[in-house]
């Protein structure tokens, strides 16, 4: 393992916190996972963009949510699972459930107009990580993109064999993985940890330290999927909005977490800057 990851580091020093936005930031008119929302997020003080990836019968990437298929086009089938001639002839819905002029876009096309504008991470690739990794070289995109998956030895031997110059992350929810991922000769730049309560060994300071020291960014999920899902022991956004900015986004930071994931990137921005 080492790490090659001058771009997270200099931006942490410069803003203390990465404030990265799930699949941008939507509402209203404003379809999740466009450009328009990750433009939105980037006006709102995000610093990276949260981007899905999935694949078409025929080959082609999307910035689309697989399994978000009811939400945002009304149809029940799995979009890896269509064609893209397909997918370029569907308009997706608002968040009001009303029908819109969008459309996905693709990914390559994502990457283009977001290029030397900001980091993005690119989430569910790990399916495709040939083809993904392929992709960003062709775009010269290695300083701007972060891949991230579970840890699997399948990915992590694939990740060696042809990713070591990608900024890559593991989704971690045991700290038996860690020794899983320090097997492998692979960039690791940041590290997701998910923790349902603060008796968790990732929030432990010796653990936040190592990964400090060894300059990796610790990625906390402040967003909120549901009222049931746990992903930062409950210091997240809506714990946030409801009682108060200090005890959630700013416990989070105290505990030594250098990128926050959320949906309110506004709001995270104006708390961090204060």
């Amino acid at each position: 393992m080492y790490t090659k990851n001058e771009p997270i580091r200099k931006l942490i020093q410069r803003n203390k916190v990465i404030i990265a936005a799930h699949r941008g930031t939507c509402g209203g008119n404003v379809v999740q996972n466009t450009s328009l929302a990750y433009k939105n997020s980037l006006l709102h003080g995000a610093d990276m963009i949260e981007v899905d990836a999935a694949m078409t019968t025929d080959g082609v990437f999307y910035a689309f949510h697989n399994g978000e298929e009811k939400i945002e086009y009304g149809i029940e089938q799995d979009i890896r699972t269509l064609s893209s001639k397909e997918v370029d002839e569907m308009y997706t819905l608002n968040c009001l459930g009303q029908r819109t002029k969008q459309k996905a876009e693709r990914l390559e096309d994502v990457l283009e107009h977001f290029k030397d504008k900001c980091l993005i991470n690119i989430d569910r690739s790990w399916f495709y990580w040939d083809k993904i990794i392929e992709v960003i070289k062709k775009s010269q995109m290695q300083g701007q993109v972060l891949l991230k998956s579970g840890v699997e030895e399948e990915l992590l031997q694939k990740l060696e064999e042809i990713g070591e110059d990608i900024m890559y992350m593991p989704i971690m929810k045991d700290i038996k993985e860690w020794d899983i991922v320090k097997k492998y000769n692979i960039n690791v730049a940041a590290a997701e940890l998910i923790f349902k309560d603060l008796d968790s060994p990732f929030v432990q300071p010796d653990f936040m330290k190592e990964l400090h020291d060894l300059g990796i960014a610790p990625w906390v999920n402040a967003i909120t999927l549901d009222d049931d899902t746990v992903l930062s022991g409950r210091l997240d956004d809506n714990n946030a909005i409801k009682n108060g900015f200090e005890d959630n986004w700013g416990k989070l930071i105290e505990l030594g977490f250098e990128i926050i994931q959320t949906d309110w990137p506004a709001l995270v921005k104006g708390f961090v800057a204060k």
